[in-house]
């Protein structure tokens, strides 16, 4: 991971929210998005290093929407993600490794020396999310030996079970303590308008906080079953808002439009090819998993163009196949995420009551009942659903099994509220694409791994370049440890 010489300075403009670019060559080992300390404030870094891991997550969203099987659709299979072609995941790795984590490593260590914990603990939450995505996408990583500059040019990478047992709780624990330290007396060490998520609310922060131990708990539950009981406890302290208030997501504007809005939402992209795939489509549109049920979140998330019915575009197909011709289903302008203002969600009130959900099904049915449809009715609120219709979905017996639902009721439903974000992915692979858990799910109709399901990200096609550390992976079907 050896620095490239270009090198980039970014300027908080906290009145505006927005910040600017200017590149300069220096050193062959400077890191090109680093702010040094010359260059900005701690609320400069802070709202440099929110705008950095939304992209982030949109990155992720962007180039692996369709191993969850999100997306469908390529004009190629040489291009065809959906079909597992070894796509290096080059966008993904830079907005982690070369914007988004040498930053909030910078704000961490400047709040520390400086006594601001609440900017300290903001960076190490925001951290500890980039990085748990990171590694449940490509397994071992740079981290103990990562972010030192030209001292330490080629950092080794570290096994994922030390960055998970170790780093990632290191990060989260130390992000909950932060947050809960007296907030200092000096103006400039104050969470204050810079914060474009929360506007320096550190209650909503600690929620955020919570939330993201209970997802890292709820993925280490396969290795330990005590996790669940662990993943619980977060959540009671975790993202309460049914209506997607203390959700951390970053909001864009018409000056500054959606990423998912220029990626695929504007008018002006006609050749769509990341289209609503037949899976969940049909998990809503009444001939899926939930027969005979329409989702009213269909109108919310798909643009069919007053089409009688929303059909989905098949996962490994050509835009000429049949299939794929019939598909009707777009995320445009139209729709909630495809629209200009909307945002990129990272973490969810509804995902919190999925995870609550699945981690009392075995122990206690009533409870878990109560989350799933908890969950459910907080992502129709924060799509805009009537409360008419919720009410009409959430007691149909198809849904609420009269109370007897299954795990596959749960994580199905997860799916859905989750749309467009990569958690899913994780979840699909903890439970090892499990066709009772995930029914109607298939392999791509064409998949170049053979007869399998894709369980990692291919190392990014320029890092051994860079880097003669990288693991050498065989192919995209080995698994990572936290899947083993």
């Amino acid at each position: 991971m050896k620095r490239i010489n270009i090198k980039v300075l970014v300027m908080m403009v906290v009145v505006a929210a927005s910040f600017g670019a200017c590149k300069k060559a220096l050193d062959i080992n400077d890191d090109p998005s680093r702010l040094t300390p010359d260059q900005a404030n701690l609320s400069g870094l802070l709202g440099a290093t929110i705008q950095f891991t939304a992209t982030s997550f949109f990155n992720v969203g962007q180039y692996g929407n369709s191993y969850p099987q999100y997306l469908a659709g390529f004009n190629s299979y040489e291009a065809n993600i959906d079909s597992y072609n070894p796509y290096g995941f080059d966008n993904i790795w830079e907005s982690a490794y070369r914007d988004a984590m040498p930053n909030l490593k910078d704000m961490i260590d400047r709040a520390e020396k400086l006594g601001a914990p609440q900017y300290s603990g903001i960076g190490k939450v925001l951290f500890a999310l980039t990085l748990m995505q990171s590694t449940d996408i490509w397994g071992d990583l740079p981290y103990s030996q990562a972010f030192k500059g030209p001292t330490v040019p080629s950092p080794t990478y570290d096994a994922q079970q030390d960055i998970y047992n170790t780093s990632l709780k290191a990060l989260l624990d130390g992000a909950i303590a932060d947050l809960a330290k007296p907030v200092p007396a000096t103006a400039s060490l104050k969470v204050g308008t810079s914060d474009l998520i929360f506007g320096g609310t550190i209650a909503s922060w600690q929620k955020v906080a919570y939330g993201a131990r209970a997802r890292y708990y709820l993925h280490l539950s396969k290795k330990d079953p005590a996790n669940l009981a662990k993943a619980i406890s977060d959540v009671s302290s975790a993202i309460d808002d049914q209506k997607g208030a203390v959700d951390l997501q970053l909001k864009y504007s018409q000056e500054r439009p959606s990423p998912w809005y220029t990626n695929l939402g504007q008018p002006a992209i006609t050749a769509k090819q990341g289209r609503p795939s037949y899976f969940l489509v049909n998990l809503m549109n009444g001939t899926g998993y939930f027969s005979g049920v329409i989702d009213p979140r269909l109108p919310k998330l798909f643009d069919n163009a007053g089409a009688a019915t929303y059909i989905g575009r098949p996962v490994g197909a050509l835009s000429t196949d049949p299939g794929a011709i019939l598909a009707n289903s777009d995320v445009t302008e139209k729709t909630f995420y495809g629209a200009r203002t909307s945002p990129v969600p990272i973490l969810t009130y509804a995902e919190m009551q999925f995870i609550k959900a699945e981690a009392l099904i075995a122990t206690d049915k009533a409870g878990a009942y109560t989350a799933y449809i908890n969950g459910i009715k907080g992502n129709m609120l924060k799509l805009g659903v009537s409360d008419a219709d919720i009410a009409t979905y959430t007691t149909n017996a198809v849904v609420t099994k009269n109370g007897n639902i299954t795990i596959t009721d749960i994580m199905l439903q997860k799916y859905i509220a989750l749309f467009l974000q990569m958690e899913t992915w994780t979840d699909m692979r903890r439970y090892q694409y499990d066709a009772s858990i995930y029914p109607g799910l298939k392999q791509p109709n064409k998949n170049l791994l053979g007869n399998v399901y894709v369980q990692r990200a291919k190392y990014p096609d320029n890092e051994p370049g860079r880097n003669p550390n990288v693991p050498k992976i065989p192919n995209q079907a080995q698994k990572i440890w936290l899947f083993n």
